[in-house]
């Protein structure tokens, strides 16, 4: 009883902190990405530009490089108050709107210009989906496709079956993906990926280049497989309830200017992984070729997992059957 009382004081404290001595309020918002990155660089001008279009009534204070946790634990933080938001992967809402994970399935896209077509029609039903669960999400913006990468050879799934393959902790979608393909998975946060492959405890993870590079993982890889497992992004998500507080016109000009910030980070993000993976190279991590047996066979086993998503309800069966309805159109 004491400490549910301790509780409430403290969200109670954090919601009264959140307007400043000016009247202004403050959106705090935490992410992984580093400082200095693009991602950071356009949040801060739109930040400012907020700032600016609202008169201070609304101000941004951005935590990067991951100094407030996990996004696990950033939307923990965000449930208690001490956080409204923050720019998180879709692994966070597995048990709130799994829906959300859609795009995550394995071995489904093939080509930018597919997932584009399906995101034109899909985005606008997952940001609504998100708002009914109590979040504000202001876009969705591509992390890239996730490449198996690590310290020893494979380029079958019997051969991946053999590594010590991490995958984010909590994160139940890409857990079942590694165990259809007959791979145990060793979860941990992202803050243990580095110290774990330096200590051996993984061998292999699977990132988009441009986050393996940003999270300096990359040091510790010595090969990447041509193969492109799953498309990653990332949501820009803040509390409904703190966003309520705001009035109806500082809300539009918060929408308008985020999603913007969003929307050029969706194009950057793109251009700077495809970079991202001529550097990983030009380093000198190689990159294994499967054949094309061994690459039917890692697709025919990807669609066997989508089932299992779907059994589990992972994804649900209707928004799977809309995601493949609108894939075979872009095909």
């Amino acid at each position: 009883m004491l400490m549910s009382i301790f509780r409430f004081v403290v969200s109670l404290c954090m919601m009264f902190a959140t307007y400043l001595a000016d009247g202004a309020t403050n959106l705090k918002i935490a992410t992984i990405s580093p400082d200095g990155s693009s991602w950071m660089k356009l949040l801060r001008e739109g930040g400012r530009a907020v700032e600016l279009a609202t008169d201070g009534r609304v101000k941004f204070k951005f935590y990067p490089g991951g100094v407030k946790g996990d996004d696990q634990t950033v939307l923990k933080l965000m449930r208690v108050g001490q956080l409204h938001g923050g720019i998180v992967t879709t692994g966070v809402f597995n048990q709130i709107y799994p829906d959300v994970q859609v795009y995550n399935l394995p071995m489904h896209f093939r080509t930018p210009q597919e997932i584009d077509g399906v995101r034109a029609i899909l985005d606008p039903v997952l940001m609504r989906g998100l708002e009914d669960a109590g979040f504000v999400c202001f876009g969705i913006a591509e992390v890239g496709m996730a490449y198996a990468m690590g310290k020893k050879r494979a380029t079958s799934i019997a051969g991946a079956r053999r590594l010590r393959v991490w995958t984010p902790q909590g994160d139940e979608a890409a857990m079942r993906t590694l165990v259809a393909f007959g791979i145990t998975p060793i979860p941990s946060s992202i803050a243990n990926v580095l110290p774990g492959l330096q200590t051996g405890l993984f061998d292999t993870i699977t990132s988009p280049p441009v986050a393996a590079v940003a999270l300096q993982w990359h040091t510790q890889l010595r090969y990447v497989l041509d193969l492109p497992l799953m498309y990653v992004y990332g949501l820009f998500v803040v509390s409904a309830t703190q966003f309520d507080r705001l009035s109806e016109t500082d809300q539009t000009t918060v929408r308008s200017i985020m999603a913007d910030v969003v929307r050029q980070a969706d194009r950057k993000n793109r251009a700077d992984d495809v970079a991202t993976f001529d550097v990983l190279l030009a380093q000198g991590i190689q990159l294994l070729t499967p054949s094309d047996d061994e690459r039917r066979e890692w697709r025919r086993v990807g669609e066997e997992a989508a089932e299992e998503w779907v059994d589990r309800g992972i994804v649900s069966r209707g928004l799977y059957q809309r995601f493949q309805s609108a894939l075979e159109a872009q095909r």
